[in-house]
């Protein structure tokens, strides 16, 4: 990738830093973006992984689909299979309409899930 591609990226997205990993992870989230695959991102708390999708995002056919950001750790334990995967009129108590879940709500586009780790096992394994 060209040097002012990449900084152009950065700026898009108020990136700051000119590490040698910054950079070759920026050259890897565009070339991934051009995939229909599922991408993992880790680092360390506070390092900016939240840029990652939306450089995945901008850079794929999928641009043009919506863009959902979900921190798992903020939906309830009991929603959770809900929230993600969608019901159906009546499948539980208080269900009184069908819902998509943003698995759904998002087909076509990107769906990140941050914080997945803080999900329950069994919803964790259902992804």
């Amino acid at each position: 990738m060209e040097q002012k591609d990449l900084q152009r990226i950065k700026q898009q997205f108020n990136i700051i830093g000119n590490s040698t990993q910054l950079n070759r992870g920026i050259e890897i989230a565009v070339q991934v973006a051009l995939t229909d695959l599922s991408v993992l991102i880790t680092g360390e708390s506070g390092v900016g992984k939240e840029h990652f999708p939306k450089i995945i995002h901008q850079h794929s056919p999928r641009k043009h689909g919506p863009y959902f950001a979900i921190n798992c750790g903020a939906i309830p334990e009991g929603t959770v299979d809900s929230e993600l995967f969608g019901h159906e009129k009546g499948a539980f108590t208080g269900a009184n309409e069908m819902r998509k879940g943003y698995f759904e709500e998002a087909d076509g586009g990107t769906l990140f899930l941050d914080e997945v780790a803080e999900l329950p096992l069994a919803s964790q394994a259902k992804l």
